[in-house]
């Protein structure tokens, strides 16, 4: 679909800095940017050709102005919501203390 190449590296965003914490896991990255303030108006992540549609063929439904969406390429989509979905906490990611080895169920049955 695309026409040139374009970097696959990241492009801005948050991933210049890694957090970690004294134990070595990854921390929790709550600085995210929206996609429309990573994106530029510059450029599209995909080529389509110009295509000449005459008015009478919409109506007057025809777009007046530019439509708005940010101009990333997908990996830079899929890097964002990498990203985002390392802000859930998970067993993986981090200490994750259940408690189940010291918060066991005692009824009171046998209490007096």
């Amino acid at each position: 679909m695309n026409r040139q190449g374009r970097p696959t590296a990241a492009i801005g965003g948050a991933s210049e800095h890694e957090l970690s914490t004294f134990s070595g896991h990854r921390g929790l990255d709550h600085e995210e940017p929206l996609l429309f303030e990573i994106g530029r108006d510059d450029h599209c992540g995909v080529d389509f050709p110009e295509v000449q549609v005459s008015d009478t063929h919409l109506g007057g439904l025809r777009r007046q102005g530019p439509v708005g969406l940010p101009g990333l390429s997908e990996p830079e989509v899929v890097r964002h919501f990498v990203r985002l979905s390392r802000k859930n906490y998970a067993i993986d990611t981090g200490l994750y203390p259940l408690g189940s080895c010291t918060m066991k169920h005692n009824p009171r049955l046998n209490e007096k």
